[in-house]
């Protein structure tokens, strides 16, 4: 029983000294990890005329260092949605709807971490993605979806709280293809701007 007691100590006292020496000697952990919700606006003048440019996203990213202690490769996919009760014309007379926008991104990331001091963290990246965009009108039961290429950019700046948790705020770009429903191009495409706040554990 003192042996498996010690034993459980060391194997104890070896990952706490291993996370304390990756959080030392890396900006953000030798890896990390962040749960993320932000506001999400589409630029596309097409979402502003249907009130469905607003809405919010919740992200999960996780990122490795490679190379050097300050570059990290990352995913991240999360959902984003937007609603709103619009009027649209069917057959010459206006009927009322429920439309719903769902948005998932899924991204490939590379970002650079810059220490600007034993606490602060100044991140800055961009990657490429794709992203599933469905669009639904709930009380005539229509819908459209499609699978779009884009790439983003950018940035952030954490704080640690401790050797492993960090708090922080996020801003972002992404730009993607037109929308194409039924081989129907609609010359608009799903680009957003994010901003809003992360929550993090390094390892």
């Amino acid at each position: 029983m003192k042996k498996i007691l010690l034993l459980s100590f060391m194997i104890v006292f070896v990952f706490a000294s291993t996370t304390l020496y990756a959080a030392e000697k890396y900006a953000l952990g030798m890896s990390n990890i962040a749960l993320k919700v932000d506001y999400v606006n589409f630029t596309d003048d097409a979402f502003e005329n249907i009130d469905l440019e607003n809405g919010v996203y919740v992200g999960l990213e996780g990122y490795y260092a490679i190379i050097c202690p300050n570059l990290y490769l990352g995913l991240e996919a999360g959902w984003a949605g937007s609603q709103n009760d619009d009027e649209i014309n069917v057959a010459g007379r206006q009927v009322d709807v429920d439309l719903d926008v769902t948005f998932v991104p899924v991204e490939l990331n590379l970002k650079y971490a810059v220490p600007l001091d034993p606490r602060w963290t100044m991140g800055f990246g961009a990657g490429i993605s794709y992203s599933y965009f469905q669009i639904e009108a709930d009380r005539i039961d229509e819908s459209a979806d499609d699978w779009v290429f884009g790439g983003q950019v950018f940035a952030d700046i954490n704080y640690k709280l401790s050797d492993q948790w960090f708090i922080g705020i996020n801003g972002k770009y992404q730009f993607t293809d037109d929308l194409e429903f039924d081989n129907y191009d609609t010359s608009t495409s799903a680009s957003n701007w994010r901003v809003g706040a992360q929550i993090g554990l390094m390892f």
